[in-house]
């Protein structure tokens, strides 16, 4: 087994916290950004254990991130991100460019609900992450998972 590198587990895992904060202000009638953000969070979160456990870490889709973080950790991994992970992913490009959608701008096409199942997604992600990195340093220290 790799050595956990938990300062740097931390410091991707603190940006991803940040993300979260951001989109937590931000959802009150900017609920593109709040989209963008939440897949921020889940994004640096998956890449906080991928570099946590001295995996790569590469790229902005958060559905190969989310694969690959189940192929370097394993059976610590859960086998139902995928979903949520990719719907996560549609929110990376067009929550943010006025050409990613066609005649009009991104706050006119995302909402309420769509906000709210970002916020879910991210929540699923993110506390998978945790669960997952607290089986690791356990297993790494011979304890048990907090």
């Amino acid at each position: 087994m790799v050595p956990l590198d938990e300062p740097e587990f931390d410091r991707w895992r603190a940006a991803a916290e940040r993300a979260a904060g951001a989109a937590a202000q931000g959802a009150a009638g900017f609920f593109e950004w709040a989209c963008f953000l939440h897949e921020q969070s889940a994004q640096l979160a998956v890449k906080a254990i991928l570099h946590g456990v001295g995996a790569g870490a590469w790229g902005h889709d958060l559905a190969p991130l989310e694969a690959a973080a189940g192929d370097a950790i394993g059976p610590a991994w859960p086998a139902d991100l995928g979903p949520p992970a990719e719907r996560l992913a549609r929110f990376y490009l067009p929550t943010r460019y006025p050409d990613a959608v066609p005649g009009g701008v991104p706050g006119d096409r995302f909402t309420a609900e769509d906000e709210q199942s970002a916020a879910r997604d991210r929540h699923t992600i993110v506390a998978a992450v945790d669960r997952a990195w607290s089986a690791l340093v356990a297993e790494a220290t011979g304890g048990s998972p907090l």
